[in-house]
Protein backbone atom coordinates (compact mmCIF):
# COMPACT_ATOMS: atom_id res chain seq x y z
CA UNK A 1 0.00 0.00 0.00
CA UNK A 2 1.65 3.66 -0.74
CA UNK A 3 1.45 6.09 1.53
CA UNK A 4 0.76 9.39 0.71
CA UNK A 5 2.60 12.71 2.87
CA UNK A 6 0.16 15.43 3.44
CA UNK A 7 1.51 18.62 2.36
CA UNK A 8 1.76 21.36 4.35
CA UNK A 9 -0.81 24.03 4.18
CA UNK A 10 0.27 26.61 1.61
CA UNK A 11 -0.70 31.08 1.82
CA UNK A 12 -2.59 31.64 -1.65
CA UNK A 13 -3.47 35.16 -3.01
CA UNK A 14 -7.22 33.96 -2.28
CA UNK A 15 -6.96 33.94 1.72
CA UNK A 16 -8.43 36.48 3.52
CA UNK A 17 -5.39 38.47 5.97
CA UNK A 18 -7.46 36.88 8.93
CA UNK A 19 -6.86 33.10 7.39
CA UNK A 20 -3.26 33.84 6.94
CA UNK A 21 -2.47 34.28 10.38
CA UNK A 22 -4.92 31.65 11.54
CA UNK A 23 -3.06 29.54 9.50
CA UNK A 24 -0.15 28.93 11.56
CA UNK A 25 -1.12 30.58 14.97
CA UNK A 26 2.63 30.02 16.42
CA UNK A 27 3.97 31.92 13.38
CA UNK A 28 1.11 34.58 13.20
CA UNK A 29 3.60 37.16 14.50
CA UNK A 30 6.10 37.03 12.10
CA UNK A 31 3.16 36.81 8.73
CA UNK A 32 2.01 39.96 10.43
CA UNK A 33 5.31 41.55 10.54
CA UNK A 34 5.83 40.85 6.83
CA UNK A 35 2.53 41.81 5.72
CA UNK A 36 2.92 45.11 7.37
CA UNK A 37 6.49 45.49 6.25
CA UNK A 38 5.01 44.88 2.71
CA UNK A 39 2.35 48.05 2.93
CA UNK A 40 -0.80 46.34 4.36
CA UNK A 41 -1.56 47.94 7.45
CA UNK A 42 -4.67 46.81 7.48
CA UNK A 43 -3.67 43.88 9.10
CA UNK A 44 -5.06 44.28 12.49
CA UNK A 45 -8.06 45.80 11.52
CA UNK A 46 -11.67 44.29 11.03
CA UNK A 47 -11.24 44.44 7.06
CA UNK A 48 -8.42 41.95 7.40
CA UNK A 49 -10.84 39.23 8.15
CA UNK A 50 -12.88 40.14 4.67
CA UNK A 51 -10.07 41.13 2.17
CA UNK A 52 -8.18 38.98 0.65
CA UNK A 53 -4.52 39.29 0.04
CA UNK A 54 -4.64 40.43 -3.66
CA UNK A 55 -7.56 42.67 -2.73
CA UNK A 56 -5.45 44.27 -0.26
CA UNK A 57 -1.97 44.44 -1.98
CA UNK A 58 -4.05 45.92 -5.71
CA UNK A 59 -6.27 47.57 -3.37
CA UNK A 60 -3.72 49.71 -2.41
CA UNK A 61 -2.36 50.55 -5.33
CA UNK A 62 0.53 47.69 -5.59
CA UNK A 63 1.55 45.35 -8.22
CA UNK A 64 0.53 41.86 -9.37
CA UNK A 65 4.37 41.09 -8.65
CA UNK A 66 4.57 42.68 -5.40
CA UNK A 67 1.55 40.50 -4.70
CA UNK A 68 3.51 37.17 -5.99
CA UNK A 69 6.17 38.36 -3.59
CA UNK A 70 4.40 38.84 -0.79
CA UNK A 71 2.93 35.18 -1.04
CA UNK A 72 6.45 33.75 -1.19
CA UNK A 73 8.14 35.73 1.89
CA UNK A 74 4.59 34.30 3.60
CA UNK A 75 5.11 30.68 2.43
CA UNK A 76 9.08 30.98 3.10
CA UNK A 77 7.95 32.26 6.35
CA UNK A 78 5.82 29.10 7.10
CA UNK A 79 8.98 26.80 5.97
CA UNK A 80 11.56 28.31 7.88
CA UNK A 81 12.79 25.90 11.12
CA UNK A 82 12.04 27.12 14.39
CA UNK A 83 14.46 27.93 16.97
CA UNK A 84 15.79 25.72 19.18
CA UNK A 85 17.09 26.02 23.37
CA UNK A 86 19.08 23.34 24.73
CA UNK A 87 17.75 20.88 27.42
CA UNK A 88 17.04 22.95 30.69
CA UNK A 89 18.77 26.11 29.24
CA UNK A 90 16.82 29.16 29.56
CA UNK A 91 17.23 31.79 26.70
CA UNK A 92 15.89 34.66 29.19
CA UNK A 93 18.24 35.12 32.29
CA UNK A 94 17.02 37.21 35.34
CA UNK A 95 19.57 39.64 36.95
CA UNK A 96 19.01 39.02 40.79
CA UNK A 97 17.41 42.57 40.97
CA UNK A 98 14.34 41.13 38.70
CA UNK A 99 14.24 37.69 40.51
CA UNK A 100 13.65 39.86 43.69
CA UNK A 101 11.04 42.07 42.19
CA UNK A 102 8.92 39.23 40.21
CA UNK A 103 9.18 37.34 43.86
CA UNK A 104 7.97 40.43 45.34
CA UNK A 105 5.14 40.90 42.78
CA UNK A 106 3.83 36.77 43.10
CA UNK A 107 3.71 37.37 46.25
CA UNK A 108 1.80 40.28 46.37
CA UNK A 109 -0.85 38.19 44.15
CA UNK A 110 -1.03 35.73 46.85
CA UNK A 111 -0.59 33.66 44.59
CA UNK A 112 2.58 31.02 44.30
CA UNK A 113 1.57 29.13 41.42
CA UNK A 114 1.87 32.11 38.87
CA UNK A 115 4.82 32.08 36.31
CA UNK A 116 6.55 34.94 34.36
CA UNK A 117 5.50 35.32 30.89
CA UNK A 118 8.25 36.82 28.93
CA UNK A 119 7.30 37.55 25.24
CA UNK A 120 7.84 40.50 22.44
CA UNK A 121 5.24 41.92 20.50
CA UNK A 122 4.91 43.74 17.31
CA UNK A 123 4.70 47.91 18.58
CA UNK A 124 6.54 50.35 20.77
CA UNK A 125 8.35 53.02 19.31
CA UNK A 126 11.19 51.44 17.79
CA UNK A 127 9.23 48.37 15.69
CA UNK A 128 8.85 46.19 18.35
CA UNK A 129 8.12 45.87 22.88
CA UNK A 130 8.78 43.52 25.51
CA UNK A 131 5.97 41.99 27.42
CA UNK A 132 6.20 40.78 30.81
CA UNK A 133 3.05 39.06 32.89
CA UNK A 134 2.49 37.03 35.66
CA UNK A 135 0.34 33.98 34.25
CA UNK A 136 -0.95 31.01 36.09
CA UNK A 137 -0.22 28.62 33.18
CA UNK A 138 1.35 28.37 30.25
CA UNK A 139 -0.08 29.34 26.47
CA UNK A 140 -0.04 26.93 23.69
CA UNK A 141 3.78 26.97 22.48
CA UNK A 142 5.45 28.66 25.08
CA UNK A 143 8.51 27.01 26.04
CA UNK A 144 9.62 26.62 30.46
CA UNK A 145 12.01 26.99 32.56
CA UNK A 146 12.74 27.53 36.09
CA UNK A 147 15.49 30.43 37.32
CA UNK A 148 15.96 31.03 41.06
CA UNK A 149 12.38 29.46 41.97
CA UNK A 150 10.77 30.98 39.69
CA UNK A 151 9.20 29.44 36.54
CA UNK A 152 9.20 31.21 33.32
CA UNK A 153 7.65 31.16 30.36
CA UNK A 154 9.25 32.19 27.09
CA UNK A 155 6.94 32.62 23.96
CA UNK A 156 8.07 30.10 21.14
CA UNK A 157 7.50 32.75 18.34
CA UNK A 158 9.57 35.54 20.31
CA UNK A 159 12.32 33.27 21.19
CA UNK A 160 14.60 34.42 18.27
CA UNK A 161 14.68 37.72 19.30
CA UNK A 162 14.64 37.11 23.53
CA UNK A 163 17.55 34.40 22.85
CA UNK A 164 20.38 35.79 25.51
CA UNK A 165 18.57 38.48 27.34
CA UNK A 166 19.09 39.76 30.11
CA UNK A 167 16.58 41.34 32.44
CA UNK A 168 17.10 43.53 35.37
CA UNK A 169 15.38 45.73 37.54
CA UNK A 170 16.08 49.81 38.59
CA UNK A 171 14.49 51.68 40.83
CA UNK A 172 16.20 55.09 41.32
CA UNK A 173 15.09 58.70 41.53
CA UNK A 174 14.99 59.13 37.75
CA UNK A 175 13.24 55.78 36.57
CA UNK A 176 11.84 52.30 37.81
CA UNK A 177 11.18 49.07 35.96
CA UNK A 178 12.27 46.72 33.83
CA UNK A 179 15.24 46.43 31.75
CA UNK A 180 16.37 44.53 29.21
CA UNK A 181 19.40 43.79 27.59
CA UNK A 182 19.27 42.19 24.52
CA UNK A 183 21.89 41.43 22.42
CA UNK A 184 19.40 40.67 19.39
CA UNK A 185 18.25 44.34 19.39
CA UNK A 186 19.47 46.12 16.47
CA UNK A 187 18.18 49.66 18.11
CA UNK A 188 16.87 50.61 21.02
CA UNK A 189 14.46 53.52 23.02
CA UNK A 190 14.90 55.70 25.27
CA UNK A 191 11.84 53.65 26.82
CA UNK A 192 13.99 51.17 27.68
CA UNK A 193 10.91 48.72 26.77
CA UNK A 194 10.99 49.11 22.50
CA UNK A 195 13.32 47.87 20.30
CA UNK A 196 14.26 46.65 16.43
Amino acid sequence: MEQTQTEAPKITKDMTIGDVLQLRSDKAMKLSEIMTAAGLHCVGCGAATFETLEQGVLGHGFSQEQLDKLVGDLNAALEEEEPTVAQGESPVTLEASAVTKVKELIAKEGNSDKALRVAVLAGGCSGYSYDLSLQSTKQEGDLEFTQDGITVYVDKSSLKMLDGIHVKYVDTLNESGFKFDNPNAKNGCGCGSSFN
